[in-house]
């Protein structure tokens, strides 16, 4: 939470002004897994922010702006863990 915190007070802005959340389900590790939804969850519902995951293998080539295709549609968020 902290690093968020840096984050957004270096981009001046507020945990209030997020809107919408991109978390990635995975493949991963269950306990990173498990605390990155947990703030993303608590963020979103205090914002009321639309929580959107998505799979490391929507990111092709690390191209972020496929997440802003996927963000036009609400995921159900079910995380994929690895062993």
């Amino acid at each position: 939470m902290e690093l968020l915190l840096k984050f957004l007070n270096k981009k001046k802005l507020n945990v209030s002004d997020i809107e919408r959340i991109f978390i990635n389900l995975g493949p991963g590790k269950f306990t990173s897994l498990r605390i990155s939804l947990s703030v993303a969850k608590a963020i979103s519902l205090v914002n009321s922010a639309v929580l959107i995951g998505f799979k490391s293998q929507d990111l092709i080539n690390k191209n972020y702006k496929n997440l802003i295709k996927l963000g036009k549609n609400k995921s159900l968020i079910k995380p994929i863990y690895s062993s």
